[in-house]
């Protein structure tokens, strides 16, 4: 069950034939360009995610789906790409959109909201989501994460019963090495509030994430999410020594001080007495027990800035759980 099997020359895809967390989910994909995102289909076509901005399909859905009603469409947030084939389907069905409220507020070229533009449409049925909202199917139950910073009203979707998560254009997957990172609209996205929904998938247990574009990935699905946490940092703080610093203080987080501790040494390989990575650092090692080296750490913090009082509430910690160990 390996995602380079998957042939992307073609459109329609069961993912469950890929990994069984998957089961269940359907996948029509145009290509890793940005014209058109992934569609993903649930619930044999009743349930859509995302519309892509592809012509065609009606006549995909009728082709794997005899005789379907689509009775509901889950918008990850409202750009074209995502939303162009509501038209389409609108010709053959008037199916109950849920969508962020945010983005129901976005204005349109014609200067109507999006959620006017909906009504006008001729949808009855509109769902304005706030986050933390449990969508029910037939099969699963949908939790809605509301993850802004590419677009005030962004979503994920996550299957905590079978770790599955739909990202959206919150996170691509990582290619290699190369790092795909989704931009902040300039309508009203954020980057700060961008890293901090990252930072929070992080923490989820997921199996699979289903990104919408490119390609939906298993296995090691923390650290694709981690090493965009980290590039978005660098963005963000404008500095590498920072962004090791946030990148080393999430995987302390997360429970992995080794990998914390060798965030905080890449800093102080070229700064040996970088008071914040010598502080972060003492934190983990008096995690770890070795309390010797923390107070070292926690001095050296201190010879930079003397009134660094977190540093020496730490290093008076320290000191006493080295004296109780003696």
């Amino acid at each position: 069950m390996d995602e380079r099997k998957i042939d992307y020359q073609e459109t329609f895809h069961s993912l469950g034939r890929y990994h069984p967390s998957l089961s269940g989910i359907d996948l029509l994909y145009y290509g890793n360009g940005r014209l058109s995102s992934n569609i993903y289909i649930l619930e044999g076509g009743r349930t859509l995610i995302d519309l892509g901005n592809f012509g065609g399909l009606v006549g995909e859905l009728m082709d794997h789906y005899k005789g379907i009603e689509v009775e509901q469409v889950i918008f990850t947030h409202a750009h074209l790409d995502h939303l162009g084939g509501l038209g389409e389907i609108l010709s053959r069905w008037t199916p109950k959109i849920i969508i962020h409220k945010a983005e129901l507020e976005c204005r349109l070229p014609s200067d109507i909201t999006l959620g006017e533009g909906l009504k006008e449409m001729g949808i009855t049925e509109i769902q304005g989501l706030e986050g933390n909202e449990d969508i029910p199917l037939s099969d699963r139950t949908l939790r809605v994460l509301y993850t802004p910073g590419h677009t005030p009203g962004s979503i994920s979707l996550y299957d905590p019963a079978k770790g599955v998560l739909f990202s959206g254009d919150t996170a691509f997957p990582m290619m290699g090495e190369e790092i795909l990172l989704t931009a902040p609209d300039p309508q009203g996205g954020d980057l700060q509030e961008l890293t901090e929904s990252i930072r929070m998938l992080i923490h989820l247990e997921i199996q699979a994430m289903l990104p919408g574009h490119l390609f939906p990935v298993w296995g090691n699905v923390r650290e694709h999410l981690k090493r965009t946490y980290f590039e978005l940092q660098l963005q963000l703080q404008g500095r590498e020594d920072m962004a090791l610093i946030n990148a080393g203080i999430l995987s302390a987080d997360l429970g992995d001080l080794e990998e914390a501790v060798a965030f905080f040494d890449r800093v102080l390989e070229k700064a040996p007495n970088h008071p914040g990575a010598c502080f972060t650092k003492g934190l983990a090692c008096y995690q770890m027990g070795k309390f010797k080296e923390a107070i070292e750490l926690f001095d050296r913090a201190l010879e930079v800035i003397p009134n660094f009082q977190e540093a020496q509430q730490a290093r008076r910690m320290a000191a006493i759980a080295l004296a109780g160990r003696e």
